[in-house]
């Protein structure tokens, strides 16, 4: 088998995909439940009231984004589909670079967790490769 997917059993890379899950999970339900919190971890910081109404309809709607990807990923996990989890992990890949690029175009730059976000998407790459190989 091709890296990752020698590193670990496929019953476990089915539980990593798990944990993903539930983290993309917990990331839309955040920007869902607090708007705010979740578009200044994407470097948003909004300065007027219209700006903040702007930017708490954005996070709905990217929260909304992460609830149905991850019940998508839920639905293959109870399924026993692993291939198709690691397909769709690894095109939230995109999602990932996306997320980060935006925050990059904050008012901090580089310097608000970028690199976080950078490590989050060789993670989902990384954990989906995983899945699509086992």
């Amino acid at each position: 088998m091709a890296f990752p997917n020698h590193l670990l059993n496929p019953s476990t890379w089915r539980h990593v995909g798990l944990g993903l899950t539930t983290t993309i999970f917990a990331l839309g339900a955040l920007a869902i439940v607090s708007p705010a919190v979740g578009a200044e971890s994407l470097g948003v910081i909004p300065t007027t009231s219209e700006g903040r109404e702007v930017a708490g309809k954005g996070m709905i709607f990217l929260g909304v984004r992460d609830l149905a990807a991850a019940g998508a990923l839920y639905w293959y996990y109870f399924e026993g589909k692993q291939k198709e989890m690691g397909v769709l992990t690894l095109a939230w890949t995109l999602v990932c670079v996306v997320d980060t690029w935006v925050a990059t175009q904050g008012p901090k730059g580089w310097d608000s967790g970028i690199w976080t976000l950078c490590s989050r998407a060789a993670v989902v790459t990384f954990v989906g490769l995983g899945l699509v190989q086992s």
